[in-house]
């Protein structure tokens, strides 16, 4: 019996914690979705001026609400990798937020990624998610890959 209440704690608990990792991220897509890439082919870049290839951009991930500790920001940067590349990026700018930069006393970081896909060697899919993209953003539908 007291381990089918431990299993059934464990489980609210651990439930609330990924409800509560769900609300920080925010996906604000600029583009189609793609086709997922590989988290370790993603270029990681500082800047525009980092960028030598024509490339759009498929949306602003942001991840808030984080402690500014290093351990903190290197797990919000390998999660912010994740999903740009699960809606098919190419490389990922990264930037961030820093609410002591405005005096808070409990200051937390807000991560900002724009989630970069290259132009100058689309794939058959890639087209097709242009074009899909194309015809039905004008009704904000999104494609479901």
């Amino acid at each position: 019996m007291k381990k089918i209440i431990f299993l059934l704690v464990a489980g609210v608990f651990f439930a609330g914690c990924v409800t509560l990792e769900q609300t920080n991220v925010d996906w604000i897509p600029i583009g189609p979705d793609f086709p997922p890439t590989k988290v370790e082919n993603l270029e990681v870049i500082s800047g525009r001026q980092d960028v030598k290839r024509p490339y759009g951009n498929l949306g602003l991930l942001r991840i808030k609400n984080l402690k500014p500790t290093r351990d903190a920001l290197r797990m919000g940067i390998q999660k912010g990798k994740r999903i740009a590349a699960s809606k098919g990026a190419d490389a990922v700018q990264i930037g961030e937020y820093n609410s002591a930069e405005d005096g808070s006393t409990d200051p937390h970081i807000t991560l900002i990624i724009y989630a970069i896909k290259y132009v100058d060697k689309l794939t058959e899919a890639d087209k097709q998610a242009i074009k899909d993209f194309e015809e039905l953003g004008m009704l904000n539908e999104r494609t479901n890959r």
